[in-house]
């Protein structure tokens, strides 16, 4: 039935518990799996640091996100048993998100239901509840 997938991590254990189904339904589907984090970036930061400043800063985000994409195989083990892709974007999870599922023909797309909290979720709501409401493919929210 699910033949691509795309799973979103922000690399906390709600998104691993997500991870972990994800994994199991690309066994139980036979599906490829792709495991998208988008990194925060800050669109005013060019107007404060030069381009050099910029570039490095881009750079050491970059390697920090390789470091967590390994070390998912430690914390969700049942990634070692699929071949999948990782994907990094930049800018608003939200966002980058809702245009990598639109660019990636995502048949279904797994993600945790943790959100922001307090009085920034009452007023945005969470990354989650924006893709359920807007993603034009099926949405699969775990929930530890």
């Amino acid at each position: 039935m699910y033949k691509n997938i795309l799973a979103m991590t922000d690399f906390s254990e709600d998104a691993d518990y997500a991870l972990d189904i994800a994994v199991s339904l690309v066994n139980s589907f036979g599906a490829k799996l792709t495991i998208l984090h988008v990194a925060h970036d800050e669109s005013q930061l060019p107007v404060y640091l030069s381009s050099l400043q910029y570039d490095e800063v881009d750079e050491m985000i970059k390697k920090e996100v390789e470091k967590s994409f390994a070390r998912l195989v430690v914390k969700v083990p049942s990634l070692k048993s699929i071949e999948y892709k990782t994907l990094l974007r930049r800018g608003s999870p939200y966002v980058q998100g809702m245009i990598a599922i639109e660019e990636g023909g995502y048949d279904l797309v797994v993600i945790g239901s943790h959100g922001e909290s307090g009085m920034k979720k009452f007023f945005y709501g969470s990354t989650s509840e924006k893709i359920i409401r807007r993603s034009p493919t099926s949405v699969f929210v775990t929930k530890r």
